[in-house]
């Protein structure tokens, strides 16, 4: 059972900055994690000695007393912080992120044994000449591939990594291309898993509003029921959502800023300058003193002599994994676009090919299986190299998954802890403690508060998913009594959320693309944080000019 949320105060933020410092100061990603999570059991054991299992004559008799106790006491809190966390305590996370994750090491594991990684790279360097064209061609792929974010990370990484290699382009390089491509791109693409998210994320704003009042009588039609019973209704909400396509400003500037790097216009800078200059003066693209996340032993490991390098070793399993994907979203019991009323176009075997007829159209997509999407991929890559005698037996087969699977195994243990963190801050009631801040807040001002207090959050707790879920039902409210608006102010949480996922060392996605591009984790987060900041500082400017200029009633397409 999870632990009662409290409300912290200013400790809400503590256990996040511990973990973001240590790993910081220390380049151990997990040790930072650990004593974050360390942190917020003593920090609710203090607040809450009784829950923890200090006596209640002691706590209530002498509190400093209780609150010693509590510090102790509540380190037996941990265990249930990390249990609990949305990792393990939710099934989607299981499926979509754990078991996607361990699936895709081990069919890495399978590629490289069966020598369609080096088959992905000869075709690919038949088209490359350089570094340059390397990194424009990991840059694209990003873009391509967005139809998720955790799946862009897991593909993109595996796919380019031999073509970065052999250009000495550094792995820090291609894990930025994939961090700063895959989540703007998705958030961008209304029909990738995002959209239905954020459809959920901005009813939940809507609800929050109708609930406190404030949502306008104009706006009345989105939100169905009153009280606890009232909800978000999904087809009202998307002409809002679409809005926000075009007041996501930080996506749209983080894969300008992106492309303008892969194509030599922006040259590197910061950290990412030097990691660039030892990859290509001694074409070592990981220093020596780095950890990668992908195992040194799977970057060593050789493919089988019986193997045959075919790039269609790689784009069967991947494509494979696409189709399932794709399929699990799309095909679903009810129509994928919802209207009014629908032209049926034909009927075959009791399945109906539907056409919007009239009224407002919507979009419902279903879930996203990546799990299941990544277990296929795993499945065929495993028949179809034994039967191609790519791999000469089952027992070499079955060894080449284990290694797939410890060398993924940091980059699980490293998001177990960062899921474990933002667990951590939503216990000591970070949401109540952010709400403080948009008190007497001018309206003109409203979307730059915004952005940046999103941001902070975001960095602080590592998911942008679940940033979005604190800040929405604030956010919403806030934007609508002080008149800013709207499509801008959501257009900010948007923007706010993506930034802490590309700065924040406890980031999932983060973690994703440090792993599958074989990036020491923390160079990763050292080399992308510049190009963030310089994204974001564009960002700010140009909220806080929407904020001035854009009157609050405009909108793009009618809601």
């Amino acid at each position: 059972m999870a632990l009662e949320q409290i409300d912290a105060g200013a400790w809400s933020v503590v256990p996040a900055l511990v973990a973001i410092a240590t790993a910081w100061y220390t380049r151990e990603a997990l040790i930072g994690l650990f004593l974050g999570v360390l942190t917020t059991g003593s920090i609710y054991g203090a607040l809450q000695p009784t829950a923890v299992g200090v006596p209640a004559d002691i706590a209530n008799g002498s509190p400093a007393l209780g609150s010693v106790l509590g510090t102790v006491f509540g380190l037996k809190t941990i265990p249930t912080l990390v249990a609990t966390a949305p990792l393990f305590g939710s099934e989607w996370y299981i499926k979509n992120v754990l078991i996607a994750l361990f699936a895709i090491g081990g069919t890495i594991g399978l590629m490289i044994r069966a020598g369609a990684l080096q088959g992905v790279l000869q075709a690919l360097a038949k088209r490359a000449e350089d570094a340059g064209d390397a990194e424009k061609a990991a840059f694209l792929a990003g873009v391509a591939i967005h139809i998720d974010d955790y799946f862009n990370c897991l593909v993109v990484g595996s796919m380019m990594r031999p073509l970065t290699d052999k250009y000495n382009v550094s792995r820090a390089k291609l894990a930025y291309y994939v961090d700063s491509a895959g989540s703007p791109a998705a958030r961008l693409a209304f029909y990738s898993t995002w959209g239905v998210a954020l459809i959920g994320f901005i009813g939940a704003g809507l609800t929050a509003a109708k609930t406190q009042g404030t949502l306008p009588p104009g706006m009345s039609e989105m939100v169905t029921g009153s009280g606890e019973n009232a909800s978000a209704v999904t087809s009202e909400v998307w002409p809002l959502f679409l809005n926000t396509l075009f007041t996501g400003f930080y996506s749209w500037i983080a894969l300008v800023i992106a492309a303008l790097v892969a194509w030599q216009v922006i040259p590197n800078f910061g950290p990412m300058a030097r990691e660039e200059k030892r990859a290509r003066q001694e074409g070592k693209v990981v220093g020596e003193d780095q950890d990668p996340m992908l195992s040194r032993e799977m970057d060593e490991y050789e493919m089988a002599e019986t193997a045959e390098p075919r790039w269609q070793n790689f784009a069967i399993p991947i494509g494979a994994m696409i189709l399932v994907a794709l399929g699990s979203m799309f095909w679903t019991s009810s129509p994928f676009v919802t209207a009014d009323q629908y032209d049926t176009l034909f009927s075959i075997g009791g399945y109906s090919l539907l056409l919007p007829a009239g009224g407002e159209v919507g979009f419902a997509p279903g879930s996203f299986e990546l799990g299941l999407a990544a277990t296929t991929a795993l499945i065929l890559s495993f028949v179809l190299y034994r039967l191609r005698g790519d791999i000469p037996t089952n027992d070499d087969a079955t060894n080449a998954m284990v290694r797939g699977f410890k060398g993924i195994f940091l980059a699980a243990a490293i998001l177990m802890m960062a899921s474990s963190i933002q667990n951590s801050v939503t216990t000591l009631g970070i949401a109540a403690f952010v709400t403080q801040w948009f008190q007497g807040v001018p309206a003109f001002i409203v979307p730059l508060i915004v952005f940046l207090v999103t941001a902070f959050v975001s960095f602080s707790d590592g998911s942008s998913w679940s940033t979005y879920g604190i800040m929405f039902p604030i956010a919403i409210p806030v934007a609508l009594t002080t008149g800013a608006n709207l499509p801008i102010v959501i257009g900010a949480v948007f923007s706010g959320g993506i930034f802490g996922d590309h700065t924040s060392p406890i980031s999932d996605t983060t973690v994703l693309a440090s792993s599958t591009s074989g990036s020491d984790h923390m160079v990763h987060v050292r080399t992308q944080i510049p190009y963030a900041l310089l994204t974001a500082g564009i960002t700010a400017l140009v909220l806080l000019i929407a904020g001035f200029v854009v009157p609050e009633g405009f909108q793009i397409i009618p809601y």
